[in-house]
């Protein structure tokens, strides 16, 4: 499928939990806020939603080829 990824930066609390799980995929800007890393494209499906999920501010926002959000936990 390949979801695409973004972060919401407002809602960001830089907990760290997606750069210590991925960090080929995130990182952080000068600012301490979470920011995708080009690797994030090449992370199966199911790891990104690992990651998304484990975000306790639920900033890590996926979306399908379709643009739709992914609902994290339905």
């Amino acid at each position: 499928m390949g979801y695409s990824v973004s972060i919401d930066r407002d809602a960001c609390i830089s907990s760290g939990n997606c750069v210590a799980d991925s960090p080929s995929a995130f990182d952080f800007d000068d600012d301490d806020i979470a920011v995708v890393k080009e690797g994030a494209a090449e992370l199966p499906d199911e790891r990104l939603l690992r990651v998304a999920r484990n975000c306790p501010a639920g900033a890590i926002i996926l979306r399908d080829d379709e643009g739709n959000e992914v609902d994290l936990f339905g």
